[in-house]
């Protein structure tokens, strides 16, 4: 299918909503008349291309940035010249500012995280070559010092104290792979993933360009395959009509998550339940009732998750009792969650490699946003992937269900997000935190397990989030106690809201 440009002022506005107004995508495309996945291919891109907002750039250089044409006579981009480079860099200019030259000499050439990764990767090649040159060319080399070098270089790529980055990369990346586990929900990655239907089966062919790690294509065939959900990490690809159709035939949920961890696309069939009863009920009832009684439940759900909290809670508890304020509430709820984060501090298993201010987590709040937001610290960023799926899980249930995902009563309204959805995870939060982060504390962490942007924001490699994915998702039944739960509150029923 072919893409049609945007006018450049159009994307200029687009980026500016975006990394200036923090808007979700669909409520950017519905203000400039475009899809949403648009809008996040933009903003992806812009961010790939080591750009940071407000840019310096001409509405010429935006335009050369999203709209080049592919140059037919030369398909093979630019090799660096790292000899060139490796000088530079003895000259005290940062391999940053040499990339810049490079990218203005070649717009075509490699991107700046490529263009590191492929530095780095000649240095240590070209080094160790060297190394084994001498020593193998020189005739007063004994045998048993030949023997010794063969057996440290065996030993080195056993060792994470050695890790090249290229085996860092690679070991990191083969270490998820190894934990995706697909039995009800499927994942992929990578640059061209697809969904099509041959001979009546959904043919799932992952990207080409995702990782180190190859994957495989898989088939699904109708009524036996027991999968709920596909997740697809990336936002190049794929899916034709009759795949949609056949998901859609077989309930099988379709959600993809972008580079940085924001939801793309939930794919919810257009013929949903028609309750108006359900709708209207939503729309007259006492929103601060249902605002105060999911405050109350998710505090109940934390202190069965974190003990340690519930005398904390009493005072709390007994204030929101006697509130009869939004505001108020919302404020009283903050004041838990800081008395609920403060009880996971921990310090993380790690390679040598691993950042001094990653090996210890205690605080879910990013300086960047004083809330979740853009998280600084691996584990908040893959709490966020976790929640950002729950919710568009909560959103699908809640359109088949009936009910309106966007009529909540504890988040504000904004357009775009589904607020209901988001007010509903503060139920079953404490719950993803116990699994995720049960998790996350047995393993063993790399810094290439993660990227970081400009802004300072982290987000995974993809790989890792299709494991943290599978790792937080919780069973179905929980999502709908919690859509049962709500609809008993509509109707004035006083029932807790039970995990199990």
């Amino acid at each position: 299918m072919a893409y049609t440009s945007l006018p450049i002022e159009k994307v200029r506005e687009l980026l500016r909503m975006k990394f200036e107004e923090n808007l979700p995508h669909r409520a950017i495309g519905r203000q400039l008349g475009i899809g949403h996945v648009s809008v996040c291919y933009l903003s992806k891109k812009f961010i790939a291309s080591g750009q940071i907002w407000p840019t310096q750039l001409t509405n010429d250089e935006l335009q050369l940035l999203f709209y080049r044409e592919k140059i037919i006579s030369k398909p093979v981009r630019a090799l660096p010249d790292f000899d060139e480079v490796k000088l530079k860099l003895d000259n005290g200019i940062s391999l940053r500012k040499i990339w810049k030259s490079y990218h203005l000499q070649y717009p075509e050439g490699y991107g700046r995280s490529r263009f590191h990764e492929l530095y780095r990767l000649w240095l240590v090649n070209r080094l160790d070559l060297s190394t084994q040159l001498q020593v193998v060319s020189n005739p007063n080399t004994s045998t048993e010092f030949k023997h010794a070098l063969k057996n440290q270089t065996v030993n080195s790529k056993n060792s994470d104290m050695t890790e090249n980055i290229g085996e860092a990369l690679r070991n990191a990346e083969g270490d998820w792979y190894s934990q995706v586990h697909e039995k009800t929900v499927i994942t992929l990655a990578g640059h061209g993933a697809r969904l099509t239907v041959e001979r009546d089966e959904l043919a799932i062919n992952p990207g080409t360009s995702a990782s180190t790690v190859k994957d495989k294509a898989k088939t699904l065939a109708r009524g036996v395959h027991g999968i709920k959900a596909i997740v697809i990490v990336g936002y190049a690809g794929y899916i034709t009509l009759d795949a949609i159709e056949w998901l859609a035939q077989q309930n099988v949920a379709l959600y993809t998550i972008d580079l940085v961890g924001d939801l793309c696309l939930n794919l919810v069939p257009a013929i949903s339940p028609h309750r108006p009863f359900q709708r209207r009920a939503q729309y007259t009832a006492n929103s601060f009732l249902i605002a105060r009684s999911i405050v109350i439940e998710k505090l109940n759900e934390a202190s069965r998750v974190k003990p340690e909290v519930t005398l904390l809670y009493r005072r709390i508890q007994n204030d929101i009792s006697r509130m009869n304020s939004l505001e108020m509430l919302r404020l009283a709820e903050g004041r838990a969650a800081q008395l609920y984060w403060n009880q996971w501090n921990f310090e993380l298993a790690h390679y040598k490699d691993l950042p001094e201010h990653w090996r210890k987590y205690s605080n879910r709040t990013s300086p960047l946003t004083g809330s979740g937001r853009k998280a600084v610290h691996p584990v908040n960023a893959m709490l966020n992937y976790g929640y950002t799926i729950l919710a568009g899980r909560l959103e699908r249930a809640l359109v088949y269900e009936g009910y309106d995902p966007a009529a909540g009563a504890l988040h504000a309204y904004l357009d775009g997000r589904p607020s209901l959805a988001w007010d509903l995870i503060e139920l079953l939060r404490p719950t993803v935190d116990e699994q995720l982060i049960g998790w996350i504390q047995t393993q063993k962490w790399r810094k290439r397990d993660f990227e970081v942007n400009d802004e300072g924001k982290v987000y995974l490699r993809q790989q890792l989030a299709r494991v943290v994915i599978q790792k937080s998702w919780i069973p179905d039944v929980k999502i709908k106690q919690a859509i049962k739960w709500y609809g008993g509150k509509l109707v004035g029923r006083k029932e807790k809201f039970k995990v199990g």
